[in-house]
């Protein structure tokens, strides 16, 4: 059972208890030798090595993996850990800070600059297989398209912007991944004011507010609720009352409460 005081800590733990995560390699000289200047610094690993709590006393190498291999290498018997959250997310985010994946964005919705920025990454490495393609004609171009429905990469072999099938196109699922953005919610059904009660107003209020449509992001909506409904309201006309009840709903905003409400 998880043990959440210990998530954040830095913790020495025995070698002992903890699991290696994901296969990992690298060269066997480089793993001697730094497992030498860790003995050489009396054994205490200055990175350490993070980890997730999956029993009593149990932990998995979740990132620095290589920290967890060098003290294997080093015979130590505890090594300097930090204990984060097991969830998918915080362990996809460690190992990226760790470098040991690298970070993709959304093309569905990435702005002209983040695409521009992924491109000249994968241009810029040393066997990339997108040299020769102009980053900035490409960015602007996918940037242009209406990219929200895409369910794969090919359409950006027809934008004419030198990633064409095969190794180029594959190449851009490295740095990125393609989640359409969901749908809006519908608008609430329009209800009477007079009839409504207060969670009935409140969730009309929210719907405004977190859609952020005609500035009532800005409106406090338990108050905005709280006061419209306990206002005497049998002689309203219209919903021009509101914009004087001191819950931050002008006149400007009278006519998106119409959307929501009627008399």
């Amino acid at each position: 059972m998880v043990d959440f005081d210990n998530i954040g800590k830095l913790m020495h733990l025995p070698l002992a208890d903890i699991e290696p995560g994901e296969q990992f390699s690298a060269s066997e000289f480089i793993i001697t030798a730094a497992a030498d200047a860790v003995l050489q610094s009396n054994g205490r690993n200055w990175i350490p090595i993070l980890v997730k709590e999956i029993g009593d006393y149990q932990y998995q190498v979740v990132s620095n993996h290589f920290v967890y291999a060098v003290a294997q290498q080093a015979e130590l018997e505890r090594v300097w850990c930090i204990v984060i959250q097991p969830e998918p997310k915080s362990i996809e985010q460690a190992r990226i800070l760790a470098r040991e994946v690298t970070p993709k964005v959304n093309l569905s919705t990435a702005s002209r600059d983040t695409i521009l920025a992924a491109l000249r990454y994968l241009i810029a490495e040393p066997d990339g297989t997108l040299k020769g393609v102009d980053a900035i004609v490409a960015a602007n171009r996918i940037a242009a398209a209406d990219r929200k429905n895409w369910s794969g990469f090919s359409p950006i072999t027809t934008l004419k912007c030198g990633i064409t099938k095969g190794k180029k196109l594959d190449a851009l699922a490295k740095v990125f991944f393609l989640s359409p953005p969901a749908a809006p919610t519908p608008p609430p059904e329009v209800i009477s004011i007079k009839q409504a009660s207060r969670e009935e107003i409140f969730s009309r209020i929210s719907y405004l507010s977190t859609n952020k449509i005609s500035g009532f992001e800005e409106v406090d909506v338990e108050k905005a609720a709280d006061i419209i409904f306990t206002a005497s309201k049998g002689k309203w006309k219209s919903l021009n009352p509101i914009s004087k009840l001191e819950c931050a709903i002008d006149t400007a905003k009278i006519k998106t409460l119409k959307t929501v409400f009627s008399l």
